[in-house]
């Protein structure tokens, strides 16, 4: 959701810093705090949760090793407890344990904090817009260390964020704050194509499931299929994507609209490798561009277009397209 809507306080409810609140809060079928005010209310300390801000918050006399023990002694509650030789393992911070708050890097920084969270016992994790402070090179350095840690523990992650791409890239269910409401979107790439999304702005893009095909060593690209079409993607990915029954692997790509362009006339002599056969089911006018929705077999792409081209290629509602995919991102090796 966008900022003010609402999303901090519902950590906030959940972590236990908001015990006033008229609100119900239930994990695992244990309750935390009850909405009528006449029930028990746990106190932060003692709820299995564990929490990362947007600033690391760390202790700044102590170093790094230090900071990550203070987290080791807390009190015994239910839940996943990492090992510290683990986390510090799985966030390379060998060679940071000497090392005071003052002398990292703000990327590096947010890997302590996080493995701080990760050495409390919980049994969900909160992430309170991790990323919001840090510039774009300390993003790049962290973000995989996020989606790695979804990907490999059993432990729910509520992740704040008012980043599409960052919602698009790491989650799996959505919940979308807007007017100090929530609304549960189950499937994420239909909350990637939603007209109804609010956030479908500057960052709007699809999220699509392909399958793996093969990787052409000379030309360094891994060929996925989408929707009877191949996709060309940089890299091998043969060891990305869940291996289901049928031994295909499945891959989510992350294809921004703004990196899609739209015609409709078969284009063949072109540098773009990556062209999708479609038709359009809505078109969103957007002031200085127009938002449309190609529909690919069961699947969606989202275009942005100026609003000269759409006129001039007569885009609207039921007109057989060609989308040239200029770039694509892949979200995750599972789905």
């Amino acid at each position: 959701g966008a900022s003010g809507a609402g999303k901090s306080t519902m950590l906030r409810l959940i972590g236990g810093f908001e015990p006033d609140a008229r609100a119900t809060v239930e994990v695992d079928g244990e309750r935390w705090q009850s909405g009528d005010r006449r029930g028990r209310t746990l106190p932060p300390h003692a709820r299995s949760v564990a929490t990362v801000f947007q600033d690391s918050r760390l202790f700044p006399h102590l170093n790094v090793q230090r900071n990550l023990d203070f987290a080791s002694r807390a009190p015994a509650r239910p839940g996943v407890r990492l090992s510290f030789a683990e986390v510090v393992r799985f966030l390379d911070l060998e060679g940071l344990l000497a090392h005071y708050p003052h002398q990292l890097s703000g990327g590096q920084r947010q890997r302590v904090a996080l493995g701080r969270a990760l050495l409390a016992p919980a049994k969900l994790w909160l992430f309170d817009e991790p990323l919001a402070a840090l510039d774009p090179p300390s993003r790049r350095e962290i973000a995989p260390y996020l989606h790695r840690l979804c990907r490999r523990h059993a432990v729910p992650i509520i992740y704040v964020s008012h980043s599409l791409p960052e919602v698009l890239s790491l989650a799996d269910r959505v919940l979308l704050a807007a007017g100090g409401r929530v609304g549960l979107v189950d499937s994420l790439a239909a909350f990637s194509t939603s007209f109804d999304n609010p956030l479908l702005g500057d960052e709007a893009g699809a999220v699509i499931v392909c399958e793996f095909k093969g990787y052409d060593a000379g030309y360094r690209l891994s060929e996925l299929t989408f929707e009877g079409a191949s996709l060309f993607v940089p890299g091998d990915l043969s060891s990305a994507g869940a291996v289901d029954a049928d031994a295909s692997r499945r891959i989510l790509l992350h294809i921004p609209a703004r990196d899609v362009s739209l015609s409709t006339a078969p284009v063949e002599q072109v540098s773009i490798l990556n062209r999708v056969h479609g038709e359009v089911d809505q078109v969103a006018d957007q002031g200085d561009s127009m938002l449309v929705r190609v529909r690919c077999g069961k699947q969606h792409l989202l275009a942005r277009i100026t609003r000269r081209s759409a006129d001039d290629l007569g885009i609207a509602a039921g007109v057989r397209v060609q989308a040239l995919i200029k770039s694509v991102a892949v979200r995750s090796g599972e789905t």
